[in-house]
């Protein structure tokens, strides 16, 4: 085979022309062959979209690796943290092997801390990620719940599908959160326009109270009756006792949660009809730290809110190599970026760090985070 076409180009956006075999590179990557075709209107969208977000690794000019990137502000406790998403990621099942994706997927963390942001959210969690300093993180509660399992809920509470008139009222009822996604109300009118997503409601007396969405579940056919949360907001009383009304009205027979930890009320409200809550990370993501410093700086005021003055004054965070060096008066840790990673998203393999430094460590991390749902890449 001659040079040109087995020339690997250097990461870049894709150019208009190279849409068509991008998209046929995600289709059989993620096994899109054979779905319904979107709109014409949403196909144009979306292909603005991938001219701006994607990223692409061609050989012999065409396409065979991509990775979709994405920047949303996170606020968490009122602190807004700027994060990029990165998703979609596949190569040509042809062109594997080569260092292609890996190549790619160090591109576009280089990317994303230049453009400034502090944390990265990885939609996947494959061995491409973990070898990249990602990590398992955002403690949840998981938990099966299955139609008809619960007590009915009350004749006050219904469930229904959300609808394009929701939309102000599902921004108003995420706005309360007190970790979430920073959204514009554009955000939810251009969901519910685009049906994308399908969020369904829980109404008492005529108001919305609640709503939460769902998921398909990989590996799952899309037509089983099963699915995953995705995201919820509102009333946690109005989202137990309507679970089961939910399954019914959207035809299906179970949901599988896995909710934030850091979520009291509803921990308790599930705990309290006997649930079997199982400790477990943010399903199929992983996150990595980009800006150490940085990030630290962010949470000076959830520091604040848990350390006394002075450790608040005297705590820091400084890479020393391939190391961040971790320090409060004369006392210091260095962690690996992966260490460090589990240790502020929460993850499995956090590692335990004695002294003052380790106390108010323990007292700041892990960092409570919001459930990928609408903003899924």
């Amino acid at each position: 085979m001659c040079e040109k076409e087995t020339a690997i180009g250097a990461p870049r956006p894709p150019r208009r022309e190279e849409l068509g075999d991008l998209h046929r590179v995600i289709a059989v990557c993620f096994g899109f062959q054979g779905e319904p075709q979107p709109q014409p209107q949403r196909r144009r969208a979306r292909g603005g979209m991938a001219l701006r977000e994607s990223r692409i690794i061609t050989v012999g000019g065409k396409p065979v690796s991509h990775i979709r990137i994405t920047y949303n502000w996170l606020s968490i406790y009122g602190m807004r943290i700027r994060a990029a998403s990165l998703g979609g990621v596949c190569t040509d099942p042809e062109h594997r092997g080569r260092g292609i994706a890996t190549r790619l997927l160090e591109h576009c963390i280089e990317e994303v801390t230049r453009a400034g942001a502090k944390l990265l959210i990885i939609s996947g969690d494959r061995g491409l990620y973990l070898r990249a300093q990602a990590v398992p993180g955002g403690p949840v509660w998981s938990a099966v719940v299955r139609r008809g399992s619960s007590p009915a809920a009350s004749a006050a509470l219904t469930a229904r599908a959300a609808g394009p008139d929701d939309a102000l009222t599902l921004a108003r009822l995420h706005q309360r959160e007190p970790v979430r996604y920073l959204r514009s109300a554009d955000f939810f009118a251009s969901m519910m326009r685009n049906g994308h997503r399908q969020p369904w409601v829980l109404e008492s007396n005529g108001e919305v109270v609640a709503y939460l969405s769902m998921s398909r579940i990989w590996g799952i056919p899309r037509t089983a009756p099963v699915r995953a949360l995705g995201e919820y907001a509102g009333s946690r009383a109005a989202l137990v006792e309507g679970l089961d009304a939910v399954l019914r009205a959207a035809g299906l027979e179970e949901i599988r949660l896995g909710f934030p930890a850091h979520d009291a009320e509803m921990t308790y409200l599930f705990r309290s009809r006997g649930a079997d809550l199982e400790p477990d990370t943010i399903e199929g993501h992983t996150f990595r730290l980009l800006d150490v410093p940085g990030l630290l700086r962010a949470l000076r005021p959830h520091c604040a809110a848990r350390l006394p003055a002075r450790a608040v004054r005297g705590l820091t965070a400084q890479p020393s190599g391939k190391r961040i060096c971790l320090r409060l008066g004369s006392e210091e840790a260095a962690l690996g970026l992966s260490e460090m990673g589990a240790l502020v998203f929460g993850g499995p393999d956090a590692p335990t760090i004695g002294g003052d430094l380790g106390s108010a460590l323990a007292r700041v991390f892990p960092v409570p985070l919001p459930l990928p749902g609408f903003n899924y890449v």
